[in-house]
């Protein structure tokens, strides 16, 4: 049950703003409001119902918080629970086990004598996909050259430009620009939406970056790694917004073989080196009392033909391992 709770107290971090529907699922319905007399005149109720959940072990304890305190309960035959409270506006959050993605509610209002029908849809963990946004592939040659690239993702692709077709073919020069027909092009652009990939999540080393850090965070790690001033800009201009959202974030950094696990590539003819470089980002409490190593990014060799690619996940709490807390 402790470890239950922390995993419960992680998901309270998580500063989201959710709506009833969450990417092509219901999250949440309400059904109706009743006029519920046996309540007092500033006292209101709430009826929620669970489905999509299968109950394995009857002790399994629904967390819950309301408007950021968290409490606990079972569920009877019927998946269902009530809550009295005082009449006002109401968030909620649920979690039922690590098998089930939790579940945000807007904020609800509780009508004074009033009870609150609410049905609630868990989705299965296994079902949710997680974007790899803008892996983007940058060619250098010591000559024009006639390359081939090929990706071969863990999952689908899901927008590619240039179009993906079996490949592409391009002429490429030491600048940096790559010719397709009569087409020119800063670099090759690509994503996917793929399964497991929390895995990857390593938070035994990284770094803790405040949200008014996250340029000069930035700048930093990508110098160290290597990657040039326009290559930099790119990768800022893309992803310093997204840790932006959060107002703290925990960020660990894939790199070289080891994104082969987002996708291999395929190049012919073959370059001298190829750098790889992923960011996964995770939003986490300001008391956030983590411990972990800095992360040490090993700089890059750009002799010979040399091939950059940079691209990330974003993951909500609920995503990554249970250390979090």
């Amino acid at each position: 049950m402790k470890n239950i709770t922390l995993i419960f107290v992680l998901f309270t971090f998580y500063s989201a703003y959710a709506s009833q529907e969450k990417g092509l699922y219901v999250q949440y319905r309400i059904d109706s409001t009743k006029l519920d007399q046996r309540l007092k005149s500033n006292e209101s109720s709430f009826s929620f119902t669970f489905y999509n959940l299968t109950v394995i072990n009857p002790n399994t304890e629904l967390l819950y918080s309301i408007n950021g305190v968290n409490q606990h309960t079972k569920l009877d035959a019927q998946n269902h629970f009530e809550l009295n409270t005082k009449s006002g506006s109401y968030a909620f959050v649920f979690y039922y086990s690590s098998n089930y993605y939790e579940i945000y509610t807007d904020s609800i209002v509780g009508k004074s004598q009033h009870k609150t029908f609410v049905s609630v849809f868990f989705q299965n963990a296994e079902h949710q996909m997680i974007m790899v946004d803008k892996p983007v592939i940058y060619l250098y040659p010591e000559n024009p050259l006639l390359v081939n690239v090929k990706v071969k993702p863990k999952g689908e692709f899901t927008f590619t430009y240039p179009r993906y077709e079996n490949g592409w073919e391009m002429t490429a020069s030491p600048s940096g620009e790559l010719k397709i027909g009569e087409n020119k092009y800063n670099y090759l652009f690509w994503e996917s939406a793929q399964n497991n990939l929390e895995e990857l999540f390593d938070i035994t080393t990284g770094f803790i970056v405040e949200k008014e850090n996250t340029v000069s965070f930035l700048e930093e790690r990508l110098t160290e790694f290597g990657l040039n001033d326009k290559e930099k800009a790119d990768f800022i201009t893309f992803w310093g917004p997204q840790i932006m959202k959060n107002e703290n974030s925990f960020i660990h950094f894939v790199t070289n073989e080891a994104c082969n696990q987002f996708a291999e590539l395929e190049i012919v003819p073959k370059p001298d080196h190829v750098y790889r470089l992923y960011i996964l980002i995770t939003p986490i409490s300001e008391e956030n009392t983590h411990i972990y190593k800095d992360q040490k990014l090993s700089k890059i060799d750009r002799t010979g033909f040399t091939v950059i690619e940079w691209g990330g996940s974003n993951f909500s709490n609920s995503q990554i391992p249970t250390q979090f807390n």
